[in-house]
């Protein structure tokens, strides 16, 4: 009986060695097929690269990039005049730094076009170009030197600012999915300036008190056609 069992263990121990022996080898398998999947990955990726280099996407993401290109050239007109008509010291500043700002953005545009090996052009924005009229007529249609107009002003920026955002978001985006990584931190560095120059227009408008005074200014009363056809022939 002593033999049996001795042989028994023996056996098991020997299927033991066998069983232990041959996991050894699929370990080593496994290693090496996931370093395969590495290269295959890193392949994959580089395959990408070159497909979307010549993209449809690559063709709009350029043509985006000379869009807001052309915006932030146009906003450095308007910007000027904007903090002129503002009564707001506080928001005359706003605008003023945003100015510096703004052409700091441009640089970093001219960079993004120099790392696509792209000369920098500017086209013309129409959606920037309708927020600058409607904004230019704000100027017209509102009385000089109150706090309504200062509000008016910061409605309008602010329009101006969220189309910003909404446009290097998605320009961040779709560097990434280019693969274009370095050109995205760029791009986010503007998208991040643009929501604190968002942030602090709110600020001016609230806690400035811009919102509170213009909501205290008397409106102005409106004259009568009878009034005015009197009034013109009394200048007579």
């Amino acid at each position: 009986m002593a033999t049996t069992k001795t042989r028994s263990s023996a056996a098991k121990t020997g299927r033991a060695k066998k069983t232990s022996t041959r996991r050894a080898p699929v370990k080593k398998r496994a290693t090496k097929a996931s370093r395969l999947t590495n290269s295959q990955r890193k392949n994959s990726e580089n395959k990408n690269t070159e497909k979307m280099s010549g993209s449809l996407l690559q063709e709009f993401f350029l043509e985006a990039l000379k869009d807001i290109y052309g915006a932030e050239k146009a906003l450095t007109k308007a910007l000027p005049k904007m903090s002129k008509e503002a009564t707001s010291a506080e928001l005359k500043k706003a605008f003023t730094e945003h100015l510096a700002v703004t052409k700091k953005q441009i640089e970093r545009l001219e960079q993004v076009f120099k790392k696509l090996g792209e000369k920098a052009k500017a086209k013309k924005c129409d959606a920037m170009a309708g927020l600058i009229e409607e904004s230019e007529s704000i100027m017209k249609e509102t009385k000089d030197d109150t706090s309504t107009k200062d509000a008016a002003l910061i409605i309008a920026a602010q329009k101006v600012e969220h189309y910003e955002i909404a446009t290097y978001g998605g320009l961040v985006q779709l560097a990434k999915t280019l693969n274009k990584n370095d050109i995205a931190k760029i791009l986010h560095v503007t998208l991040n300036e643009e929501k604190k120059a968002d942030e602090l227009l709110t600020k001016v408008a609230e806690r400035g008190g811009v919102n509170e005074e213009a909501s205290n200014e008397p409106a102005e009363e409106k004259t009568s056609l009878k009034d005015n056809i009197i009034s013109i022939f009394s200048k007579k």
